[in-house]
């Protein structure tokens, strides 16, 4: 491996915004002649070709099961399970949540790269997968015919018992 396969070229949406100082980044031209210094490296070979379309192939399979489960069953579920005299106002801080849960885990993911290596991030990840499933296949009510009152007597009951 070298400098040159890693520091690619700046494109021309980085440089037209480098100009106008509002290109986070740096500057790929600069990346090319700066002192390498590494912090912290796992020893490893370097993966051959294939690995790449393992990986894709991984990150497809990954999109397409978040989308036919927990993607969809957490709308559904804040859709259907909140109470009718709170939903609007229910959906908006449930929903808000859901949003800095996930800006959470997009900030925390790559310092935990960094420091403990992909396996540790995708093993949590395939933990909490493996909890968000036991708690929608065994706390949350079958909701399929039933009506939005109906639901919301399920709860009720469950709470004065």
């Amino acid at each position: 491996m070298t400098r040159e396969d890693t520091v690619q070229p700046d494109s021309v949406i980085g440089a037209f915004f480098r100009r106008l100082h509002l290109n986070p980044f740096a500057d790929p031209a600069e990346g090319a002649s700066a002192p390498l210094r590494i912090e912290k490296a796992y020893l490893a070979q370097v993966p051959p070709a294939t690995h790449g379309w393992q990986v894709a192939l991984a990150i497809f399979l990954f999109v397409a099961s978040f989308a036919v489960g927990p993607g969809v069953c957490v709308w559904l579920a804040l859709s259907e399970l909140m109470p009718t005299r709170i939903r609007s106002n229910g959906m908006s801080i449930a929903l808000l949540i859901n949003q800095f849960v996930s800006t959470v885990i997009a900030a925390v993911f790559l310092p935990t790269v960094g420091q403990h290596g992909y396996a540790t991030m995708f093993f949590y990840g395939a933990g909490c997968a493996v909890l968000y499933f036991l708690t929608a296949a065994f706390l949350l009510p079958e909701t399929k015919g039933k009506t939005l009152e109906a639901i919301e007597a399920h709860f009720d009951r469950k709470r004065a018992a």
